[in-house]
């Protein structure tokens, strides 16, 4: 051992000393032998406690889904909405019945993403979908030891910094055409991004593969605001993304007319813009 490594094994033990001293509010020698074997006891009772953790995990990691599902609803005395809801994503295939060794295999934050790219259900419904299903899954998490992760949304936490609620935005995207959705995505989930940066964006600038576009810079996006330009922009290859009758691309004022229309149905402050979507709290 260097003379440096001892003089950290010094330190280690003097602050080692100091902490048991604070939790102790004491000197006293016997209270430092109650808390050494307090120490062994608790050791052993969280050995214990993980070995009976691993048995459980043991006993139900094969059991499927379906299982849980059950017993979710029957728990938490589901409203018939969120009942119905969780059979419409069974249906769909957008929750996986698999064992639950398989469903903690796969990444649960994936889900939301598939749930958002599920165009046969209105904008509104995905996201009520969306929302059930990350909470059904901290749920699962909670009773299983976090043997299931729990079900990040990449959304939801980009707009924990948004000054726009997360439901502000959900409304203004419903009431929106999927051209100006996309615009209200770019702005929302995209960092700071200004109108000119997005309205000259080109398909040959985005990587669908990568889910990623060069703005000014590189952005990264979720998978469902893909599957919208996708849509949108069909079989072009080349070219602005977005653009008027004319394959032109479009001005500021043809985007801010159909956001205008929202905002006032939405009763928002007239002076809402697309820029709003871009402040952060």
């Amino acid at each position: 051992m260097t003379y440096k490594e001892s003089e950290i094994r010094i330190k280690e033990r003097q602050a080692y000393s100091k902490l048991i001293d604070t939790c102790l509010c004491s000197d006293s020698d016997e209270k430092i032998a109650q808390l050494g074997c307090l120490q062994l006891d608790t050791s052993y009772v969280l050995k214990d406690f993980r070995k009976q953790v691993d048995a459980f995990i043991g006993e139900i990691y094969k059991l499927p889904l379906a299982v849980f599902i059950a017993m979710w609803a029957g728990l938490n005395h589901s409203k018939a909405d969120e009942l119905n809801m969780m059979s419409d994503l069974i249906i769909e295939k957008l929750i996986p019945l698999r064992s639950l060794e398989k469903l903690s295999q796969l990444d649960p934050s994936s889900i939301p993403d598939d749930i958002r790219c599920f165009d046969k259900w209105t904008l509104m419904k995905r996201e009520e979908g969306v929302l059930l299903f990350t909470s059904f899954v901290k749920w699962l998490s909670k009773e299983t030891f976090n043997y299931v992760p729990i079900a990040k949304d990449s959304d939801r936490i980009v707009a924990q910094y948004r000054q726009v609620s997360f439901e502000t935005y959900v409304k203004i995207l419903s009431r929106l055409a999927l051209r100006e959705q996309i615009l209200a995505k770019m702005f929302y989930l995209g960092g700071s991004r200004a109108l000119e940066e997005v309205l000259s964006v080109k398909i040959e600038d985005i990587d669908f593969s990568k889910m990623c576009m060069h703005l000014l810079e590189d952005v990264a996006y979720p998978r469902h605001l893909f599957e919208d330009i996708k849509k949108y922009i069909q079989d072009r290859k080349k070219g602005y993304v977005f653009i008027g009758k004319e394959g032109d691309r479009i001005s500021h004022t043809t985007s801010f007319r159909a956001l205008k229309k929202v905002v006032s149905e939405l009763h928002l402050d007239p002076e809402f813009t697309f820029r709003e979507l871009t402040k952060n709290i």
